[in-house]
């Protein structure tokens, strides 16, 4: 895939985020990657009803590597409240983005947690998006289409150390992938049906080349 250069700070409305959106093959998804020089830009989307209660009810992990293969070098599972749902709507944590339709209660809110990998599934810190160093994330869905964003920094920076360590022009590795829900019994490394990887070549500058 080549990423396009990020406009309008990488707001997904953009005409530029449209062009960019490519399909899968699998699971009706999608994605699109945009780049500017500081962020990495990533929305994902889907009409699969499967897909996306499993996203709303687990989390979905967004996968980076820097080498352009799939290794998973860092990573963000979001969400993460839907795990375990309180008794009460109002005990959810608070967040800007309202998810209409959770298979558990109708409705609900994404929360402001994440979880951010450094090694695989080894090493992760679970913290909210204020504390996350640059790192910001939301789950939205639109009529039959769920729609995840993220934006990634592309280096560490004074916000914090986590980041994809690789530059404009640089090739990726980016990795969408689902897990087994570890309260069923299944074991918690294997691999549910949806895993994708795709190498991404980095836009190097807004101005197209000639």
């Amino acid at each position: 895939m080549q990423s396009r250069w990020a406009e309008q700070g990488g707001e997904i409305d953009s005409d530029s985020w449209r062009r960019a959106i490519l399909p899968l093959g699998e699971r009706d998804a999608s994605l699109a990657v945009q780049n500017d020089d500081k962020y990495l830009h990533v929305a994902f989307l889907t009409t699969d009803p499967g897909l996306r209660d499993r996203i709303l009810n687990q989390g979905i992990f967004i996968w980076f590597d820097p080498n352009g293969g799939e290794a998973r070098r860092f990573g963000v599972r979001y969400p993460v409240a839907w795990g375990t749902l309180p008794a009460s709507m109002d005990e959810l944590p608070h967040s800007e983005d309202t998810l209409p339709g959770s298979p558990a209660t109708g409705w609900g809110k994404a929360g402001e947690d994440m979880e951010i990998y450094t090694d695989g599934y080894k090493e992760y810190e679970r913290m909210g998006k204020k504390d996350a160093g640059g790192i910001d994330v939301r789950v939205t869905q639109l009529s039959d289409t769920l729609l995840y964003q993220l934006r990634v920094p592309l280096r560490e920076h004074v916000r914090g150390p986590y980041a994809v360590n690789a530059a404009p022009g640089d090739l990726i590795g980016v990795g969408i992938e689902t897990r087994a829900n570890r309260t069923t019994g299944e074991s918690v490394g294997s691999i549910l049906p949806f895993k994708v990887w795709r190498t991404v070549q980095l836009s190097s500058s807004p101005y197209p080349s000639r």
